[in-house]
């Protein structure tokens, strides 16, 4: 048996440097498949997801290619599958949770500048995400569309018990003596930000990058500007970024 770990931010390959220079996880697709591709056809996988969340096209490619795999997968929600990291926990054949484990859905969310035209095509994409994530959860829970709608709607967090009862999870990790819990109310929190303070926007991680990547500026030949090295300088920089 076989094993593949979703820990940290869910990124685009481009990217996971940026929060991983911050000192955060990051998975992205190129390095779920890196684990895939180790794994013999037919062999069992298990998906071990520990996640806030992230980018939704990160995490629908991870997703596709779970579902994807020859082989049977079975995902385990260790501790967090929060926002992108519950969709692509629904790419399981089996998906069971620890009983300490939580999962969190919620709609789609993104940053947009610009004319009434670029606001209008960002909400036209975020209705169109909301919408692939309803059809997601429906195929895995047999929940109808507008239950879900409404679900995504208050941003519902599920403990293991809650997330058996509405299909979302098939079952614990651990054998439990409680086989029927009873029934209870599943918690919303709207203001709840499952990204926190590491959703950096675009500008930031573009600013990140110019740092990791230099361009090359002459001196005596081209010499590059090089300080990996984790100093003051480096700190401020750091809090510069993240805080303007």
């Amino acid at each position: 048996m076989a094993t593949v770990e979703i820990k940290g931010i869910i990124s685009s390959d481009d990217n996971a440097e940026v929060y991983e220079w911050f000192g955060y996880d990051a998975v992205s697709p190129s390095r779920v498949r890196e684990q895939l591709d180790g794994i013999a056809e037919g062999e069992d996988i298990i998906v071990n997801i520990g996640s806030n969340g992230g980018e939704v096209t990160a995490g629908s490619e991870i997703y596709t290619m779970l579902r994807q795999a020859k082989n049977n997968v079975e995902v385990h929600v260790t501790s967090l599958a929060a926002s992108a990291a519950s969709f692509i926990a629904m790419a399981g054949d089996k998906v069971l949770m620890s009983p300490t484990a939580q999962m969190m859905i919620h709609r789609a969310s993104t940053g947009a500048e610009g004319n009434r035209d670029a606001m209008s095509q960002a909400g036209q994409m975020l209705d169109s995400t909301d919408q692939m994530l309803v059809d997601v959860y429906k195929s895995k829970t047999g929940l109808s569309k507008p239950a879900l709608y409404q679900m995504l709607k208050d941003e519902t967090w599920l403990n293991a018990n809650d997330a058996i009862k509405l299909g979302f999870a098939d079952g614990k990790m651990f054998d439990e003596d409680d086989e029927d819990p009873e029934e209870t109310d599943v918690v919303a929190n709207p203001a709840y930000n499952a990204f926190g303070l590491v959703n950096l926007s675009a500008d930031k991680i573009a600013s990140v990058k110019a740092m990791l990547h230099p361009k090359p500026v002459p001196d005596d030949g081209q010499k590059l500007i090089q300080d990996n090295t984790v100093d003051s300088q480096l700190v401020k920089d750091k809090l510069a970024i993240l805080f303007g």
